[in-house]
């Protein structure tokens, strides 16, 4: 716990000192990534993420902190470039390292993101491919989808729809898992907000990823 705590207090002062860093803590009832259960334990996620050179490069970083070990397990680490580009299609590229055990093994994992909306459909496409670790020569593909239905003036619903591809360096290939889920933010005084999310994993093909956690809820909020 005097870890977390450490961390905590270290995203916060920085982000006093940084204008565009935000520091975010999620609550959930289990780690899920990408279908795959981590542990069905209740974790704390705290991230912390800054903005540079008008905000084209953002460097941050996220942990889970299992509080049935009263540890860390994985600490992140990423930093991306938006492309500037005029027109419908956003880019982004960027590099993730997953390190376990915190100083332990890590996977590492440059991606490209691409991005689009039409009618009020926000529509996204990640390529990831694993250089490093358990996941070397692993590709990870997400087509992903979104949508905002306005409750009242401050409070909207969200809702996405994520289908996850695996083409692992061993294994099976295919359709890994279906990602449906909703939340809602909601004003907490004038700065602040409460996001409450519920997502629900469909299994597409055991073969290729067995879904062990299929529901799972979120608290969370951004300072």
């Amino acid at each position: 716990m005097k870890k977390f705590i450490t961390l905590l207090s270290a995203a916060v002062a920085a982000t006093v000192m940084t204008a565009s860093a935000e520091v975010s803590i999620d609550l959930v009832s289990a780690y899920v990534f990408r279908g795959a259960t981590i542990n069905d334990e209740f974790n704390i996620q705290p991230g912390f993420e800054t903005g540079m050179f008008g905000d084209l490069f953002t460097v941050g970083t996220w942990g889970n902190f299992n509080t049935d070990t009263s540890e860390f397990d994985e600490i992140d680490y990423y930093i991306g470039y938006t492309v500037p580009l005029e027109g419908p299609v956003s880019v982004d590229i960027g590099y993730t390292e997953y390190v376990y055990n915190v100083g332990g093994e890590a996977d590492r994992e440059p991606y490209i993101a691409l991005g689009s909306s039409a009618a009020g459909v926000d529509f996204g496409l990640l390529f990831a491919y694993g250089v490093g670790g358990a996941i070397e020569d692993s590709l990870y593909l997400e087509l992903s989808a979104g949508y905002a239905v306005p409750v009242s003036e401050d409070v909207e619903v969200s809702l996405g729809a994520a289908l996850g591809y695996l083409d692992p360096d061993s294994g099976d290939s295919g359709f890994s898992h279906l990602t449906l889920d909703a939340g809602v933010d909601l004003p907490v005084g004038e700065d602040y907000s409460l996001s409450l999310g519920v997502t629900y994993i469909v299994e597409t093909d055991d073969e290729v990823q067995e879904i062990d956690e299929d529901f799972y809820f979120t608290i969370g909020t951004v300072l």
